[in-house]
């Protein structure tokens, strides 16, 4: 049976306080149908069971492990079904009416996802218990010693909304999570609360969700609460409830910041250099090791001993073999983290090394090392590369395990694909991977369910695949079933791809051969993964240099013939076209052609928005044309054809036969037709048809 209200407390070691909101709720009941469920966290203060037998009509359940404040909400929200969860913390007290506010509000009020009251503080005054999204000033501000420096700080009062009067029903960003009334509806449409958060920002992460998903946060101050706020992570520096309150933040962050989600983006490029350059500094440290032991092995040696700075082109030599040989013997592959230390393996990779320098060394006609020194230095490299990765793999784990690295992934098929995968009883955050929610086409239903224990929420159609990608900060979309003959799905999954999200299916066909995908794990299941094209982030990283310089130059030749040009516009000599060149991004992105009467474009060095675009990447040198060509008779190219979806001034396609280009040269074509948008002329003599693009006349 579905309860109108429950009512959800999680109490851990202060049963004063629980007994006094007990009471509150006996002495203040909600007139709705509810119930009353106490979560405690394993709790060792006495008067927990004089509570029980007092309040025998709640619902109590006693873990026998502290998991959390947001694990234990989850956990009592799933006893009750109920329209309606109400929050409360154990130092709350109900007031005369509140709760039938909030719920008659909430009732009134579709929209609300999670609506929080006015709380008091114990001689009446108005709590700060609305707020503003953390910014880093605001962070900067509120937990170092500049904040009691800046007291009157404008920042501070911003994020705690002080220049608002906490009387009127409002949105706001978030509100605190010790009292607040959440939705059935957007309880299944968000999620429930994250239990990555032991304590602390897991009501941020909430409310955050929810704007995401298109419900409201709302104040509502006509339902008043007494709430004894005693800002425990305030204690001090060294208290637990400080550190708990650091790593939720570095956890919020790390879920939602830009800047960590496009690390995360690169993440593998960013690991196989850090690797890397520990290996050069562990290889440097190495051989002034080897050559110490030798200093102070002198006497035994008949020999002198070079000087240090003798070695410094063997140092460089070295560095160059080492990583040949490592990149060769696959050191720096994808499996090298995950897999840690394996012996056999690393002494392959030394010994490559050391034949590959004990070569060099005996074929110089001069002697520049140390036979001595190489013996030892070959000896030290071996166990301090070998600490490095076991140390590196160390850290990639306790990483995983602390939540620090998890991919943010969308699921993608149909429910009863979904549902059995999720109840699988895999631990997916172990591997990795934290799923965001899942979309489906399958017919329409406005109350479907979440699936995995109602963890994972339903987040709407295929169709707003890209937008959910971007809103949530997705990093890998895993699907079901093959997209269909559907080109436009085709182009925003190439779209996304280029974007560096990762691609997987959970399929075993031969399609996903064709388009380059690897074989992997996804849980329990086999799949085919399609990973970040490293190779054409690598090309157009080369390009760039290039693409700014031109540009600019571009640029400041366009800026002076631009008063003629706007002279020749008013008369009606010089038209401007719109191309939309989104390829599958959620948002709209338009360039501007300038072209004559008849429609051929100007002179790359009249085109002041391509030469902007060049300079800010929009554009490159080589890629597609600005005109759409038609869709590929297997649309599945697009996934490895990824220069398709990126327009250039210049291409392959400029020297084709076929081509819109001016006398099918690429360089004649970047000049004096760039990005092929002109077309030849039709054996009939009329104009080929461009490409549909919103021509706009611009006076």
């Amino acid at each position: 049976m579905t309860r109108r209200l429950s009512i959800v407390i999680v109490h851990y070691n202060t049963p004063g306080d629980l007994g006094r909101c007990l009471e509150s709720l006996a002495a203040h009941a909600p007139s709705c149908d509810h119930e009353i469920v106490v979560i405690d966290n394993a709790s060792t203060a006495s008067g927990l069971d004089e509570l029980q037998a007092r309040f025998a009509e709640v619902r109590w359940v006693r873990n026998t492990e502290n998991v959390g404040y947001g694990k234990a909400c989850n956990q009592g929200m799933a006893l009750v079904p109920a329209d309606f969860h109400l929050i409360l913390n154990p130092d709350i007290v109900v007031l005369e009416g509140a709760i039938d506010r909030l719920v008659a509000f909430a009732a009134d009020t579709p929209r609300a996802g999670i609506i929080g009251p006015q709380l008091l503080n114990e001689d009446g005054t108005i709590q700060e218990s609305c707020r503003r999204f953390y910014t880093f000033w605001t962070l900067l501000l509120r937990r170092t010693i500049l904040g009691k420096l800046l007291p009157n700080s404008r920042t501070i009062h911003r994020h705690l909304m002080r220049d608002f009067d906490h009387q009127t029903t409002r949105t706001v960003d978030w509100v605190l999570g010790g009292c607040l009334l959440v939705r059935r509806e957007a309880l299944a449409r968000c999620g429930p609360m994250d239990d990555r958060f032991f304590l602390y920002f897991e009501d941020v992460d909430w409310c955050y969700r929810m704007w995401q998903c298109g419900y409201e946060v709302v104040y509502l101050p006509d339902a008043r609460f007494v709430h004894r706020h005693r800002r425990a992570s305030a204690k001090g520096a060294f208290s637990r409830s400080f550190w708990l309150h650091l790593t939720s933040l570095i956890s919020f962050y790390e879920k939602w910041s830009l800047v960590v989600y496009v690390a995360k983006k690169w993440r593998r490029p960013v690991e196989v250099v850090l690797h890397w350059a520990l290996d050069m500094a562990l290889l440097a440290v190495a051989l002034l090791g080897a050559y110490g032991v030798r200093w102070l092995a002198g006497p035994l040696f008949d020999d002198q001993l070079l000087r240090l700075s003798w070695y410094a082109g063997w140092a460089g030599w070295s560095a160059l073999m080492v990583t040949v040989a490592f990149t060769l013997m696959g050191r720096y592959g994808r499996a090298s983290l995950q897999r840690g230390l394996i012996w056999t393996a690393h002494l392959r990779q030394m010994g490559m090394v050391a034949l590959l320098l004990l070569a060099g060394s005996y074929l110089g006609r001069d002697e520049v090392v140390s036979r001595a020194v190489l013996v030892v230095f070959l000896g030290l490299y071996t166990l301090l590369a070998a600490w490095a990765l076991h140390w590196a793999h160390g850290l990639h784990r306790r990483l995983t395990q602390g939540y620090f690295t998890l991919e943010r992934t969308l699921l993608v098929g149909a429910e009863s694909q979904l549902a059995p995968w999720l109840a699988s009883g895999q631990d997916l955050r172990e591997a990795g991977v934290d799923v965001v929610g899942y979309l489906t086409d399958d017919p329409p239903d406005p109350d479907r369910p979440a699936l995995g224990s109602g963890e994972v929420p339903w987040l709407g159609t295929t169709d707003r695949l890209a937008d959910l990608v971007e809103r949530h900060r997705v990093s890998q979309i895993a699907f079901w079933q093959r997209p269909g003959p559907d080109a436009d799905l085709w182009t925003t999954l190439a779209a996304l791809r280029g974007q560096r999200i990762r691609l997987r299916w959970i399929l075993d066909e031969a399609w996903l051969l064709s388009v380059g995908a690897r074989a992997d794990r996804f849980g329990t299941s086999p799949s085919g993964v399609l990973d970040p094209d490293d190779g054409l982030a690598v090309r157009h990283g080369l390009l760039r240099p290039v693409e700014i310089l031109f540009g600019t130059l571009l640029v400041v030749a366009s800026l002076i013939g631009w008063p003629s040009r706007r002279r020749r516009r008013r008369r009606g000599e010089l038209r401007a076209v719109e191309v939309d060149r989104s390829a599958g991004r959620p948002h709209h992105e338009t360039l501007t052609i300038e072209t004559d009467p008849d429609g051929w474009p100007l002179p790359i060095w009249s085109q002041t928005d391509l030469a902007r675009s060049l300079v800010t990447g929009r554009v490159g040198l080589v890629g597609a044309p600005l005109r759409p060509d038609a869709a590929l008779a297997d649309p599945a190219r697009l996934l490895t054809e990824l220069d398709t979806l990126r327009p250039g001034l210049t291409g392959a396609w400029a020297r084709s036969d076929d081509a819109p280009a001016t006398g099918g040269s690429a360089w004649r074509t970047f000049f004096l037709n760039p990005g092929g948008w002109g077309r030849r002329p039709s054996s009939s003599g009329t104009t080929a048809p461009r490409a549909s693009g919103e021509e706009v006349q611009r006076s």
